[in-house]
């Protein structure tokens, strides 16, 4: 037990500003669903030819924070590979019995949907439809509480 509120107590030095900043998202990601974030650019700047999506500006807001935290893991596809992640199934049940032990877990998965988003721009609707964005930052903040009030 003292080994595991020692790795609460450095989880909650190195992450918890990060944490706590993105914890104000949960009630915005607690009823979302791909519709509500994201629409087909209707042309009323101009005609394309490529359909491509337009997200709400919280998401983009949410986003932009998170791509500057501490959570960030480009090696995100190492952690697909060491827990056998291959559906967002999967990434649920992991992130459902994820414990502070799996901080890296839980990054790995926020990691894959925020960046690369930037690349593939319908990953972030995924995030929201997926109910994944509101899984990670649920568990982590559950950690993060469950572990405050035992120091």
């Amino acid at each position: 037990m003292d080994n595991e509120n020692s790795i609460a107590n450095e989880v909650r030095e190195k992450y918890g500003r990060d944490i706590v900043a993105l914890s104000a998202y949960i009630p915005y990601f607690a009823d979302r669903g791909k519709k509500d974030v994201q629409k087909s650019y209707d042309g009323q700047q101009g005609e394309s030819c490529i359909p491509f999506p337009v997200f709400d500006s919280t998401l983009l807001q949410f986003v932009k924070k998170a791509r500057n935290t501490a959570l960030m893991d480009r090696n995100y596809p190492y952690v697909y590979r060491r827990y056998r992640i291959r559906t967002p199934k999967d990434e649920r049940k992991a992130i459902e019995r994820a414990g502070i032990r799996d901080v890296d877990l839980l990054k790995g998965i926020l990691s894959r949907y925020v960046l690369e988003g930037q690349r593939k721009a319908t990953r972030w609707g995924e995030g929201v439809e997926e109910r994944i964005y509101y899984n990670v930052l649920s568990k982590l903040k559950e950690l993060m509480d469950f572990y405050k009030s035992k120091s």
